[in-house]
């Protein structure tokens, strides 16, 4: 699962309690920091680089650093945590997930005292502590086993194979309706543009980490035909494989895995 990477420095910077009204509707930025956000009453709902997010209550969910974000749909009078924080992104074992569930009786003694360290400016030391330990609390909570949870799973474990919704309906033993509609409800997207962003993602990861041919790349993450994934990547990326990595390589901050 794509996430924040636990083993690289994580660098707290600011956070607190935001309340929406009724129909409030998520500001229009750039964002350059990285956002954790904690949604513990009602629905956020706000666009990362053009992609519908849906956060509920009992919720969290990362948004990137380096993403266009804006409130196309108004939120649901969301109340929730907001911490800002620089850090890197992996797929490797042991990443926090950038989406998942917590338990906010468990953690909103903890969620109150980041917002008082931060606006009553503690120690850097103990902020930093603060943060850390909330990381750490989501990333050891007990594993989900929710069908959304499952299907992201098995996405990113047979990432190569997958090629159309059926493959889940299949394996699952579901409608196409139903994982349709489950996967705009937990994802914002449709299944198939799920499929094909972590694919993306992979190829975005994998170009950056090794040496290895595009091509070889391409059908690692499942596209066999190239001027397919090319043309997938462009979509994506605004910029075409060689590209991307050339430019990636030069400044590693401009990742979008």
């Amino acid at each position: 699962m794509y996430g924040i990477d636990l083993n690289s420095p994580i660098l707290y910077e600011f956070a607190s309690f935001r309340f929406f009204e009724k129909k409030e509707h998520h500001i229009e930025r750039f964002c350059s920091v990285n956002v954790l956000l904690m949604v513990y009453q009602g629905i956020l709902r706000f666009s990362e680089n053009g992609e519908q997010v849906e956060v509920c209550a009992g919720e969290y969910y990362i948004q990137r650093k380096n993403c266009y974000q804006a409130g196309e749909l108004a939120s649901d009078a969301p109340h929730y945590l907001f911490v800002h924080f620089d850090g890197e992104w992996s797929d490797q074992t042991g990443a926090l997930p950038y989406r998942g569930n917590f338990d906010y009786s468990a953690l909103s003694e903890l969620m109150l005292q980041i917002n008082t360290a931060s606006h009553q400016k503690y120690m850097y030391v103990e902020q930093q502590y603060l943060f850390h330990k909330l990381l750490l609390s989501l990333r050891q909570k007990a594993p989900s086993n929710t069908l959304a949870d499952k299907l992201s799973n098995f996405v990113e474990e047979n990432i190569a194979e997958i090629t159309s919704l059926s493959d889940l309906c299949e394996a699952f033993h579901y409608s196409k309706n139903y994982v349709e509609r489950l996967f705009q409800r937990e994802f914002g997207v449709s299944p198939i543009q799920y499929i094909n962003d972590m694919k993306i993602k992979k190829a975005m990861y994998l170009l950056e980490t090794t040496s290895k041919p595009i091509t070889a790349i391409s059908e690692e993450c499942g596209y066999f035909d190239y001027p397919y994934f090319y043309k997938r990547f462009v979509q994506k990326a605004g910029v075409s494989p060689s590209e991307w990595r050339k430019i990636i390589q030069k400044n590693p901050t401009n990742r979008d895995w």
